[in-house]
């Protein structure tokens, strides 16, 4: 005989781990806020282990909650998973996904309408990666360089860091030479990225006295800097597409260099053979070698280039 909490600790569980409230997961669950607490008590007794920090601030998981919760996520989904495969025919596949979040709003985000005409049944989650100490996922696409993927993930694209600029910032149908305009910056953490210094010894531009600038904690916040004239950026092709297309970034010069830095793709142990997440691997991969045709340099290069 199994010796396992009932489903209905484990339910308040999970649901109390994603709202960090007792109220809300009682809300959620339709059951009273003592009927909660008094279910977390219980698996905290049955388990012998503290499960939640209380404080006036409110909840916060304990190290014993945080390895527990992916686990009980995982099998409440493979429970849920097989009674829709006997209540439905085609049952739905929900699909968690942590991404960076510049590939999310300019890479992902736009494809998920073509992903999911494709397969009407599949349910997809973005999770912020803010929230990846408490949640659980299906596939996670990371920022960084080979190094970060080797031991945990498989690598999908490098970066191609071109330089580019808004025509709002075009004097007399040029643009003005480039030491002349504010850097734009993307921090990683508290540290820049080396886009710039890195494009700059590509090109054969001095990179002394060209570290001023205004910085932004994402690459998305920087096309958007961008766009309006704050500056010229150093950025990743693949993210500025459409923006190229439309006109609202102009190329600036012809150099464009490989960075080091990329994506890559994580899929925790026990995910893998989830049919979700082979259909999903199947279509990035179909999709990242896809990624052609960019748009040609327009007129009005920096001259200094």
């Amino acid at each position: 005989m199994r010796k396992l909490p009932s489903l209905s600790m484990l339910r308040v569980f999970e649901e109390t781990c994603r709202t960090l409230s007792f109220s809300k997961a009682a809300e959620a669950l339709f059951i009273t806020q003592s009927a909660a607490s008094r279910q977390i008590k219980q698996l905290e007794a049955f388990l012998g282990k503290l499960l939640f920090i209380r404080s006036h601030s409110g909840l916060a998981l304990t190290q014993d909650a945080i390895s527990l919760l992916p686990r009980v996520r995982q099998s409440l989904d493979i429970l849920e998973e097989g009674i829709q495969h006997v209540q439905l025919h085609n049952p739905l596949q929900h699909l968690r996904l942590q991404v960076a979040p510049t590939f999310a709003t300019r890479w992902l985000a736009p494809r998920l309408v073509a992903l999911r005409s494709r397969n009407s049944q599949l349910q997809i989650a973005l999770i912020s990666e803010t929230r990846q100490k408490y949640c659980d996922f299906d596939c996670a696409i990371r920022f960084g360089d080979p190094d970060d993927c080797a031991a945990r993930g498989e690598w999908l694209c490098h970066e191609r860091l071109v330089l580019v600029g808004s025509p709002l910032l075009m004097v007399d149908g040029g643009f003005p030479p480039l030491h002349t305009q504010p850097q734009l910056h993307i921090l990683n953490g508290d540290i820049r990225l080396d886009n710039w210094p890195c494009w700059l010894a590509t090109a054969g531009q001095p990179i002394a006295g060209q570290q001023s600038g205004l910085e932004f904690s994402t690459q998305d916040q920087v096309i958007n800097a961008c766009i309006t004239g704050a500056g010229y950026a150093v950025l990743d092709r693949m993210m500025i597409r459409n923006e190229l297309q439309s006109g609202l970034l102009v190329l600036l010069s012809p150099v464009e260099l490989k960075s080091r830095n990329g994506y890559w793709l994580e899929i925790p142990a026990g995910k893998r053979d989830m049919p979700r997440v082979g259909y999903f691997h199947d279509w990035l991969q179909q999709e990242i070698r896809q990624r052609s045709g960019y748009p040609e340099p327009l007129p009005g290069m920096i001259a200094a280039v």
